[in-house]
């Protein structure tokens, strides 16, 4: 274990040392979710103050960032977080983005690092105009992403420019969303995160996809207790509950909160989860559907779709 530092103050340490809560706003990383890691993995390795508080250098915000971009490519946290900086650079460097044209994607990161958001949603446009949702999210957002990500790790890009492109995103698949919901007349579909879980982006491309499919939808946002998630379920009639679960907060924890709201929720309601993290709730619950990919979730959508009604959900 690192020797603690003498004072409290960082001040009258180093200046460069950061606390865990600045690390966490600068790599997305929950501090519950870097604690967790730091026992279970050894990583990332803080120096601690008299007090026992943590505090991080800049070099392991570089590290962290390039393990969040690992993880976002689909690498598991158990592997990522015991390799050393180099390692994690060549891992990243011999993995491929999805298949889209580089010189549009560095164009398209172009517009996020000036912040030129109404060029940047032309391109979308444009792009949707050509093919569906499903092709413009795999074909351009997720790998927009993944580029993004590589320029933000590797100091090219800062924590601002990936949350305003996050932002950009979601106002824009919401407005496309929203210019579906009058033709819906489909289930009512709930969508949210539970608690701890505060990665919106995720039930914001289902929701489009389930409004695309004529699902009414209804996004109820993040970080809610699972008992506010059910009385909204009961409350609205919803037939289908989504949950959104990024790698950040997939485990056991999620796995037994998931169980609790399939045991809460009226069986007759459909109980879904999704997300990269997803992938964590190995069996899982019985009666709750995963779904690892858009496009596994896509296929559900429009099999309930043009399912007779009185077998839609069964």
């Amino acid at each position: 274990m690192p020797a603690p530092i003498a004072s409290d103050d960082p001040v009258k340490g180093d200046l460069a040392l950061l606390s865990i809560g600045d690390i966490a706003a600068a790599t997305g990383f929950t501090p519950d979710t870097l604690r967790v890691w730091e026992r279970r993995y050894g990583a990332p390795a803080p120096q601690r103050l008299a007090s026992g508080h943590r505090r991080y250098t800049r070099e392991q915000v570089i590290w962290l960032r390039r393990v969040a971009e690992a993880i976002a490519l689909g690498h598991r946290p158990s592997k990522v977080l015991r390799m050393s900086a180099l390692e994690l650079l060549r891992l990243l460097e011999s993995s491929s983005v999805p298949d889209t044209p580089v010189e549009d994607l560095h164009h398209l990161v172009e517009l996020v690092r000036d912040h030129r958001d109404l060029e940047l949603r032309a391109k979308l446009d444009a792009a949707l105009r050509q093919s569906g949702p499903l092709d413009v999210l795999q074909r351009v957002v997720a790998p927009l992403l993944v580029m993004v990500g590589r320029a933000w790790s590797s100091g090219a890009l800062e924590i601002r420019h990936e949350h305003a492109l996050v932002e950009s995103l979601q106002d824009w698949m919401r407005a496309h969303r929203a210019a579906r919901a009058p033709r819906a007349t489909g289930p009512l579909m709930l969508l949210a995160t539970l608690s701890g879980e505060r990665h919106e982006l995720g039930i914001v491309m289902s929701s489009w996809l389930a409004a695309e499919r004529g699902f009414r939808v209804k996004v109820l946002g993040t970080d809610l207790p699972a008992a506010e998630i059910d009385a909204a379920a009961r409350a609205l009639h919803a037939k289908i509950v989504m949950i959104g679960i990024s790698l950040a907060t997939g485990g056991i924890e999620t796995d037994r909160s998931v169980a609790r709201l399939r045991s809460d929720l009226p069986a007759d309601v459909v109980l879904a989860i999704g997300g990269a993290g997803a992938r964590s709730v190995r069996r899982g619950p019985r009666g709750v559907e995963c779904f690892e990919s858009l496009a596994a979730l896509d296929q559900w959508l429009a099999r309930r779709a043009v399912a007779p009604r009185s077998s839609a959900l069964l």
